[in-house]
């Protein structure tokens, strides 16, 4: 697996990601109406201080205690609808966030187990770890926030400028006018961004790989007094961790001030040019109130959008890392028409193999073997003849480069691997035992065997 920055368009990521909403399209539908009834609160206030103000200024006797009361009621309701809505948001709509990073999460970790060895072999752990652990963490948040976030900012944007060309036209041209040169400006510092980010999740792969590697060793390190060696060597990764957030700190601070400075840039604009139209009678004094209300508003949204950029960044980085490890071939697996192979004798054929690793010279060269069923074969040379490499090839750990593989006569590529690999019994040079008791280790070579049966696979 390529562990090299190379980020791939958004678009592409969010089009992988999107199937995962498809179980929960009606969670995600009420959650975008709720954004909606939470918006239109947002949307009222404005217009009733509006309406309040000219009545104030123009009428005051009309504006009588009913009214007021009336106007207070209506909002009141409507700030009870934004509790409810607020409510669903933030608790189902974060649950369906877990659930889609929980069916993620079995997809690769299920995925990972279809894997073959030579991926293991040139993969470090560590980096698995990450991708399936904290790389998902923020798609809870993503999965959840993304289509609201974009959804709210979408309809404040279009209702406020509908609203605020109701007010002045010129006026809104002019603010509007400045939004692109915002997101154009803000974007230069977005793909940075993502790149940083890349880097500083593959940066805690690796320090999860060190960590694995160091604490598995701990006894050999502590035999030979090399704990400062290992100390060195982890301040080494962890000091490359934190160059790498400060580089994604910096272009996440550029991108705040940029937003920040066409903030007040707007502001003054719509407060200077504002008190103009208003001296000239352009405009009255209430819809200056109003306006800058709704401007308020409409940059407490794009301020939002902001915010949530790097939590955007962060899930897309995140996603990124998940479709790399998804789209990594499965090299060993079942042909189409594979046949379950019957209890098998155990005659092993070697007829003219040859095998070689992915990117090295050949390990092993026109092998012919029979092996008789029964018969006991020990196969002698020094390290690294290939003598592992050929009995990883019976159970198919590996697949031959060239030649084939007997078994009772069947062809080990044409049968399947489960049929194949239940029938033979392994001793790893590496013992590993799994967390639980002995009990449970020695039930993990035959699922669902009777406490006699493991009692006396122990005896033996």
């Amino acid at each position: 697996m390529n562990e090299n920055v190379i980020t791939k368009k958004t678009s592409y990521l969010i089009k992988r990601f999107v199937p995962y909403f498809k179980k929960y399209k009606w969670v995600l539908a009420l959650d975008l109406f709720c954004a909606t009834l939470t918006t239109l609160c947002d949307l009222v206030l404005p217009l009733i201080v509006r309406f309040i103000t000219n009545k104030g200024m123009n009428d005051i006797e009309s504006l009588t205690l009913q009214m007021i009361l009336s106007l207070g009621t209506l909002y009141l309701v409507l700030r009870l609808i934004d509790v409810i809505a607020n409510y669903y948001m933030a608790n189902v709509g974060h649950v369906m966030g877990a659930q889609i990073e929980t069916d993620m999460r079995k997809d690769l970790f299920a995925h990972m187990q279809e894997l073959s060895y030579s991926y293991y072999s040139n993969t470090k752990i560590g980096q698995l770890m990450a991708r399936i652990t904290s790389d998902l963490f923020d798609i809870t948040e993503f999965a959840h926030h993304c289509p609201e976030e974009y959804f709210i900012a979408a309809l404040k944007i279009v209702a406020s400028f509908i609203i605020l060309c109701s007010v002045d036209v010129w006026l809104t041209i002019i603010i509007f006018a400045i939004l692109p040169i915002m997101i154009i400006c803000s974007m230069q510092f977005n793909g940075r961004m993502k790149s940083a980010f890349k880097k500083q999740r593959n940066q805690i792969g690796e320090i999860n790989a060190q960590v694995e590697d160091s604490l598995l060793g701990i006894r050999v390190s502590k035999s030979f007094a090399n704990e400062e060696i290992e100390k060195a060597k982890f301040e080494e990764g962890n000091g490359r961790f934190l160059g790498v957030k400060k580089e994604a700190y910096k272009y996440m601070a550029g991108f705040q001030g940029t937003v920040r400075l066409f903030d007040g840039i707007m502001y003054i604009i719509v407060v200077v040019i504002g008190s103009i139209f208003m001296i000239d009678g352009k405009i009255l004094a209430s819809d200056l109130v109003a306006y800058l209300l709704y401007v308020v508003m409409l940059l407490n949204s794009v301020r939002r959008i902001v915010e949530f950029t790097e939590q955007f960044q962060r899930g897309m980085t995140g996603i990124e890392r998940f479709i790399e490890v998804m789209d990594e071939p499965i090299e060993i697996d079942d042909a189409e028409d594979a046949v379950e192979l019957p209890i098998l004798k155990g005659e092993i054929v070697f007829d003219d193999v040859s095998f070689k690793y992915f990117d090295s010279d050949s390990i092993l060269e026109h092998i012919n073997l029979n092996i008789k069923a029964g018969e006991n074969v020990a196969f002698v040379g020094p390290s690294g003849a290939g003598k592992t490499t050929l009995c990883n090839l019976i159970p198919r750990f590996y697949d031959v480069t060239s030649g084939k593989i007997l078994i009772d006569g069947f062809d080990i590529k044409n049968v399947t691997i489960k049929s194949l690999r239940s029938q033979i019994g392994m001793v790893q040079q590496d013992v590993y035992l799994f967390s639980g008791t002995v009990y449970e280790n020695i039930e993990y070579g035959r699922p669902g065997a009777s406490k006699e049966e493991i009692i006396e696979a122990a005896k033996l």
